[in-house]
């Protein structure tokens, strides 16, 4: 076989292999779910990486972007037709295991004390006995809901696009809708995963950091989920190459308007 001939087999098996659709999802009739009220959860993580035993967390820098990411939230939530944001939950480290302990800085100064998660927790209008309920809602479409894909026109598209079940609980009022982000821009560096293999058990910690089905060469990440109270995912993006330094309006990309 002429070598043009095998690459040009080649590329097209490469694409043939290509995953089909799209990781972005949209209700085909959203304006059926009136919206009065919009309630914000954020987790935001950018865990950094030395040559000691522990990640490190600086929470200025930390708190910092997760009061930009709200700001713009709200802004592009405004424009998209939707009130004023009334309720939030900010954090970092939602969703990893509370053993999971890190060095803490502020603006790079080393503390004394080290972290576990949440490492930051801050609520406005938010009942603290549900802060649990998000995190688990958070978990489940983080690990299961985000990576899939959707095509086009076809109606098993939405099948298990609903969450009402797990929105029982929290007794919401109606016409309410929630949107879920999670950001993890956390960075591993070869120090540290040389280190797995030189330094027998000394990083064994680091081990708890599976809080998805991601494995720590792949977790950068985003996802981004728009759920009205009734259970319905109106819209959901992820993305493995945004990141808080693009706009909002990059990940929240073909977001419900409500006019």
């Amino acid at each position: 076989m002429k070598l043009p001939a095998l690459l040009t087999m080649l590329l097209f098996g490469l694409i043939a292999c290509q995953p089909k659709g799209s990781l972005m999802y949209q209700f085909p009739e959203p304006q059926n779910y009136a919206v009065d009220q919009v309630m914000v959860v954020i987790d935001y993580l950018n865990l950094k990486d030395d040559i000691g035993k522990l990640w490190d967390f600086d929470s200025y820098y930390h708190q910092q972007i997760l009061n930009k990411l709200l700001a713009d939230v709200d802004r592009q939530l405004h424009q998209s037709g939707y009130p004023k944001i009334n309720k939030y939950l900010l954090s970092s480290g939602l969703l990893i295991k509370d053993t999971f302990a890190v060095e803490h800085y502020i603006e790079d100064q080393i503390q004394d004390e080290l972290l576990y998660p949440p490492f930051i927790l801050a609520a406005e209008n938010i009942a603290t006995e549900q802060i649990d309920k998000h995190q688990e809602i958070l978990t489940i479409m983080v690990k299961y809901i985000a990576p899939r894909r959707h095509q086009l026109n076809d109606e098993l598209t939405h099948r298990g696009m609903q969450m009402g079940y797990h929105f029982e609980a929290m007794q919401m009022p109606a016409n309410t809708a929630i949107l879920y982000i999670h950001i993890d821009q956390s960075a591993p560096g070869i120090l540290k995963q040389m280190g797995t293999f030189l330094i027998s058990g000394a990083l064994a910690s680091q081990a708890d950091y599976g809080h998805v089905s991601l494995g720590l060469n792949t977790q950068r990440h985003a996802s981004a989920f728009f759920i009205h109270s009734s259970g319905q995912i109106l819209w959901k993006n992820h993305s493995n190459t945004w990141s808080t330094d693009q706009p909002i309006n990059q990940l929240l990309n073909r977001f419900p308007e409500q006019f």
